[in-house]
């Protein structure tokens, strides 16, 4: 099955810094999602990384208008040294959706210096 949106779960989410981001790809309609099997890991920089592992990943589950133009902006965004979009099953109150999501291999942030988070929730540069 073709995701249908992006498992957002960092600085794209509404209230931070980059949710401008996710608006100028045409964000169309969000909903609360839970990523299961990977962890957060928070990196130097201030942002964070979802790292398969045990454990879950709260975030949210973003649609658009247009998801091809949406991922050649969030493309240029995200992807670079650390994150490669995958598809993945998110869980959201209306069910089960296959979405894009943004995540890092394990080497990749212990080489950025990355520590575990102590929430499944990100929030900014502080736990909680």
């Amino acid at each position: 099955m073709e995701p249908q949106g992006v498992f957002v779960y960092g600085s794209l989410l509404p209230g931070e810094r980059n949710h401008g981001v996710a608006r100028a790809a045409g964000l169309r309609r969000l909903r609360p999602a839970r990523l299961a099997d990977f962890r957060l890991f928070a990196l130097p920089q201030g942002y964070p990384a979802a790292v398969a592992g045990r454990g879950v990943v709260e975030g949210a589950f973003f649609e658009f208008y247009d998801l091809a133009r949406a991922l050649r902006f969030l493309d240029a965004f995200e992807e670079g040294e650390i994150y490669r979009r995958r598809a993945v099953r998110v869980w959201t109150p209306d069910g089960p959706e296959v979405a894009w999501a943004y995540l890092a291999p394990a080497t990749a942030v212990a080489r950025r210096g990355g520590v575990p988070w102590p929430s499944s929730r990100w929030r900014g540069s502080r736990a909680g």
